[in-house]
């Protein structure tokens, strides 16, 4: 029994995360999901390469490191294949644009778009994750954390709607 076999029969999930979930996660908590979407990230990144950084202060920070984050991701998805060539550059110039386009404007929400470019970054990682745990099953229902992490979406969906609503009556 290889062990990926053995994984599978352990009920091992893969570390791949479908493209929907993100969106979902992204969503529902107005943006904060990229904190610990960031954090696996760089903690993976640490792990694996062992550099002497904090992954949660590149995610708190992630608009400043996220050049650095798509550039080292997508480099390890084109060690096992990956076709595309996508920019770090684009990823964070758009990023950016879509967060500080409306950063203060909870009105327009136009800088809750600013998950499209993290999807460039996330399909990269999904293919290696895809080359490296070609057996393990993905992952398609919603962890008891993310569950809290929407739950707690949720809640500052409602209380900045009633900040919104009560503004605009006097």
């Amino acid at each position: 029994m290889n062990q990926y076999n053995h994984r599978i029969n352990n009920g091992e999930l893969s570390n791949i995360m479908p493209l929907w979930k993100f969106c979902t996660l992204y969503i529902f908590t107005l943006g904060i999901y990229q904190l610990p979407w960031a954090h696996k990230q760089w903690k993976f990144l640490k792990e694996r390469n062992n550099p002497k950084i904090s992954a949660w202060f590149r995610s708190w920070f992630l608009p400043f490191y996220l050049y650095s984050l798509s550039q080292k991701l997508f480099a390890l998805a084109e060690e096992q294949g990956y076709r595309e060539k996508p920019s770090p550059f684009r990823v964070t110039f758009f990023y950016w644009i879509f967060y500080v386009l409306d950063f203060h404007n909870s009105l327009q929400l136009v800088w809750l778009l600013s998950f499209i470019p993290l999807l460039t970054v996330l399909k990269a990682v999904n293919y290696y994750w895809q080359q490296q745990q070609p057996n393990i099953r993905v992952n398609e229902s919603f962890t008891g954390r993310e569950i809290v992490w929407m739950v707690f979406g949720v809640i500052l969906w409602i209380s900045n709607i009633y900040v919104y609503l009560n503004r605009n009556k006097t």
